[in-house]
């Protein structure tokens, strides 16, 4: 009988391109686009929390939904530049 080992190593892998698509010089990464739809789709759940004021002591939100939009650009921004600063420090010290 075959282990799991043996059988993953004989199961084909696609070979994916990392690349989704490019415009011009520019190309779009499958993980960029990972990024922006976990923001986008993180950001329309906390909206949703954020508004059921059901869900909250005293039956009131405690962040507005201009304070959540403004959290959310600011986290999205120290993602980006989060982990290009990581990669240059573990990665690209050179």
């Amino acid at each position: 009988m075959p282990t799991a080992a043996n059988l993953l190593a004989i199961m084909p892998f696609p070979d994916i391109d990392p690349i989704a698509f490019s415009i011009g010089p520019l190309a779009i990464h499958w993980y960029g686009l990972a990024y922006v739809a976990g923001i986008l789709l993180g950001w329309a759940y906390a909206r949703r929390i954020a508004a059921n004021d059901s869900l909250w002591p005293g039956n009131a939100s405690p962040i507005s939904r201009t304070q959540l939009d403004d959290f959310i650009v600011w986290a999205a921004l120290g993602v980006v530049l989060g982990g290009r600063l990581g990669y240059i420090f573990f990665y690209d010290l050179s």
